[in-house]
């Protein structure tokens, strides 16, 4: 896609907790004009969410409503902002400290970027989801497509320390063991497709490959290292 697109959709997907929102939040941050869509805020009704073994199973491709999200998707791409009648939710989930300041991200925007202004006159829309590669529609809407990762013990205890999450109805706490008994679980199920044999700690397979989705580059990346990557990803896909 060229530089003289209207609005570029930049995809972040991977498993909870790998730095997506904060990520997204920074690009935002960083260029003028830009805004987040959340894939959380299309999650259905509690009611309509798949429950497994009795416990509502929020980590399933069952539980987002992927044709309101493709609706969105499409809204955006040709009106350039966010749609107004998506429950917007996700915001009031508390974000705790960045791992990096807006100082340092500026920092490494101008290290990266540095004379490519050209940039700053570019409009995304980061597009942060757990489940972005699932959806052959979804996929194809998206301009860059990310991928993030990290070890399973990582994930867990990071997604152990939240306090929970807003839905559309209230709140949900998770139920202890829920990361292992369903959020890993579903983290494979659903992206084994994207990984050789299916070990979503090994390559990305040809099938990724050829969507052009790109893998972070290693398993447990610092912040400012994954910003530093995806700036590079975004010069190298936009700047001509």
């Amino acid at each position: 896609m060229s530089a003289k697109a209207d609005i570029i959709l930049i995809g972040i997907s991977g498993p909870s907790s790998s730095g997506k929102s904060t990520l997204a939040r920074l690009l935002v941050a960083l260029f003028p004009g830009s805004f987040i869509l959340h894939e959380d805020d299309f999650y259905k009704p509690e009611a309509d969410i798949p429950v497994k073994n009795g416990v509502v199973d929020w980590d399933c491709p069952g539980a987002i409503d992927f044709p309101q999200l493709f609706g969105a998707l499409e809204y955006i791409k040709k009106n350039k902002k966010l749609p107004e009648d998506v429950a917007y939710k996700e915001d009031q989930n508390p974000i705790g400290i960045p791992p990096l300041s807006i100082e340092e991200a500026i920092e490494i925007k101008n290290t990266v970027l540095g004379s490519l202004t050209n940039l700053d006159s570019l409009q995304f829309c980061v597009i942060d989801g757990f489940l972005l590669y699932n959806d052959p529609s979804i996929i194809e809407t998206l301009d860059l497509r990310i991928l993030l990762r990290a070890p399973h013990d990582l994930l867990k205890s990071r997604r152990e320390t939240r306090n929970g999450y807003a839905t559309l109805e209230g709140f949900w706490v998770d139920p202890p063991e829920y990361f292992d008994k369903y959020v890993w679980p579903g983290y494979i199920e659903s992206h084994k497709h994207l990984f050789a044999n299916g070990d979503v700690d090994a390559d990305l397979s040809e099938y990724a490959h050829n969507l052009n989705i790109h893998a972070i580059p290693a398993l447990e990346l610092p912040m400012a290292d994954l910003l530093k990557w995806t700036l590079e990803l975004i010069s190298a896909a936009f700047s001509a």
